[in-house]
């Protein structure tokens, strides 16, 4: 279930790669109607809700507003935690103790966790405010868990585990 965050996360960043690129080779005006129905087959990864809630379109367009609006805040967080975990490699790597550069870095790392969670949080709670009670319980019961133990890099194998 850990993993489900990072696919989801790598799902959300495949889609804008694969938006940014069409989008810039195609310079052509659309029609709104047109427009607001391929914005919605643009976020593919947001299909699952609407299946597994059985959204209204009113309730998926909402969703999907709140979703490409914390799309920036998710990828600068990653950035971040991404260029986090290369400092405290490369300081891990060429020491022979905890010296006070890696021990900032990895406070900084702790605090771009923190960071992430709560927007994270932030994020999942106003995306249940479109929902009905029932539905917002229900999407909270399976997202907060991913929050709660979201690990800030992929997991690898290791005896124990």
């Amino acid at each position: 279930m850990k993993r489900g965050l990072w696919i989801l996360a790598a799902a959300v960043l495949a889609g804008l790669a694969g938006f940014i690129v069409t989008r810039s080779q195609c310079d052509c005006t659309i029609p709104e109607k047109i427009a607001a129905h391929d914005r919605q087959s643009q976020l593919p990864e947001l299909e699952w809700l609407r299946q597994e809630f059985k959204l209204t379109d009113e309730q998926f367009a909402k969703v999907s507003e709140l979703h490409l609006a914390y799309r920036p805040t998710c990828e600068d967080l990653c950035a971040k935690v991404m260029a986090s975990q290369t400092k405290m490699k490369k300081l891990v790597g060429v020491g022979t103790q905890v010296s006070p550069e890696l021990k900032a870095a990895l406070q900084e790392h702790a605090a771009l966790h923190v960071e992430c969670q709560t927007a994270m949080l932030n994020h999942l709670y106003q995306t249940a405010t479109c929902l009905s009670l029932d539905q917002a319980r229900h999407y909270l019961d399976a997202m907060l868990p991913q929050v709660i133990e979201m690990v800030m890099e992929p997991e690898t194998s290791h005896p124990g585990h």
